[in-house]
């Protein structure tokens, strides 16, 4: 059975033969060396948001930023899917958060790290929460079509000589119908002969020399 995520299905939308390349190939586009602070700074927050996972209030710093509270339970650690039999695909994503938003509703929220504050949506953000979003409501986790994005921007070092950081928040509308149609085409896809190289893609261009079929 195919095994999809939302990271897999956002290099679909860019790029389809890298995609197609990824999953049936198991070729990758070339690693570049990441900053491990976003991923330190993940488990950090995650820590303290379970602090008050279980206390019906939400963290401090998003007091009066977001509604509801913290879902007292993070199904199987945040780790959603939808299984299509008929398709024999799945599609599998974890959550960093689940906000209980009452009357039997959810949104999913994420975190992210940035230098400053967004103008706009990243498409490939957006995107994820769709995902995210679809898969909360086949797992029997309604929705009102919203996720959230905290993104957390260092401000200054304080007299503790510790690290400031602002919390901004921004409420995003989601498409979950979008992410079931990308995941159905992108299925699909995978089980056509590889896609013709795209213009605006250096490495697929490059593996379209390479008698890669």
């Amino acid at each position: 059975m195919l095994k999809l995520s939302p990271t897999s299905l956002n290099l679909f939308l860019e790029c389809p033969r890298c995609f197609w390349l990824y999953v049936n190939k198991n070729i990758k586009r070339p690693s570049i060396p990441v900053a491990t602070i976003t991923t330190g700074l993940d488990k950090v927050v995650k820590e303290y948001f379970n602090l008050y996972r279980t206390k019906d209030v939400l963290p401090p710093i998003l007091e009066d930023k977001v509604p509801g509270r913290l879902i007292r339970n993070l199904p199987n650690k945040g780790w959603l899917e939808f299984v299509d039999n008929k398709i024999e695909a799945k599609l599998g994503g974890y959550l960093d958060e689940c906000l209980d938003l009452g009357e039997n509703f959810y949104a999913a929220l994420d975190h992210k790290t940035r230098g400053r504050r967004p103008e706009s949506t990243h498409r490939a953000h957006q995107f994820q929460m769709d995902v995210y979003t679809f898969l909360l409501e086949q797992n029997n986790m309604p929705t009102r079509k919203l996720a959230y994005l905290v993104y957390y921007i260092p401000k200054a070092v304080d007299s503790a000589k510790s690290i400031e950081f602002e919390a901004f928040v921004s409420q995003i509308k989601t498409e979950p119908v979008r992410a079931k149609e990308v995941f159905s085409e992108a299925v699909s896809l995978l089980k056509q002969p590889i896609p013709l190289a795209s213009g605006d893609c250096a490495f697929c261009n490059w593996t379209s020399t390479a008698n890669i079929k």
